[in-house]
């Protein structure tokens, strides 16, 4: 067994009335069916107002379920909501938190820790394909196809035509970007915040775009 990377998309729940939680979720699979098609989805309990236990839980997972997805967690849940889910077979998806970092001491003999390594691709990325740079940024100095995926710890920088899905800042790193020549992307994500082709404004197709993440809400820029 390794370790690997996975980017999970996360239903965040806001209150206790799910009554319009069923269109919501087949307006976002119409919009991009081969997205959540068995996909696997979190479901993030931090925003709710208490914590306590909620009582539509296997409702909501027939929900998710029923639209094709396949629940696999819940994070930011309160001791009672966990319970809940662990009766449901969810696993209990903990939030990292990143530690004061520590002041390097040398030691004699002892290699530098490695830098962060860019990924440079100078063919084009074809539908089915997935290229993820794991420790930096990803250099694309071909173009994407539609049904392809590109994935980044770090910024993406897109010389041709970018279509397919874009997600840099994998690893929750919110200051990411997307940088692209010709924007007509399927998916854009940074730091699990993604908007789909269907909600990009018709000014940004087709142009050089800068993405960034700002207030949990992706901003465009011609470039």
């Amino acid at each position: 067994m390794k370790a690997g990377q996975l980017t999970l998309p996360t239903l965040v729940l806001r209150d206790h009335d799910i009554t319009g939680l069923d269109a919501f979720l087949a307006q976002q699979v119409a919009r991009l069916p081969s997205f959540f098609d068995q996909a696997p989805v979190a479901i993030d309990l931090s925003a709710l107002p208490s914590g306590e236990p909620l009582a539509e839980f296997p409702m909501l997972v027939g929900m998710l379920r029923g639209h094709g997805m396949i629940p696999v967690g819940v994070r930011g849940a309160s001791d009672e909501q966990r319970d809940q889910a662990l009766a449901l077979e969810l696993a209990i998806i903990h939030t990292a938190r990143k530690a004061a970092p520590a002041r390097p001491q040398a030691v004699p003999g002892a290699a530098p820790p490695p830098s962060p390594r860019t990924l440079v691709v100078d063919k084009p990325v074809r539908s089915g394909q997935r290229i993820y740079a794991e420790t930096g940024d990803l250099i694309l100095l071909a173009g994407v196809s539609s049904g392809a995926e590109v994935m980044a710890e770090g910024h993406i920088h897109a010389y041709g035509a970018l279509r397919g899905r874009a997600m840099a800042g994998v690893s929750g790193d919110m200051k990411a970007r997307v940088f692209c020549r010709k924007l007509f992307a399927e998916l854009v994500s940074i730091a699990g915040c993604y908007r789909v082709s269907e909600n990009l404004e018709s000014r940004y197709l087709g142009r050089a775009v800068q993405i960034s993440l700002v207030d949990e809400a992706l901003k465009f820029e011609l470039l």
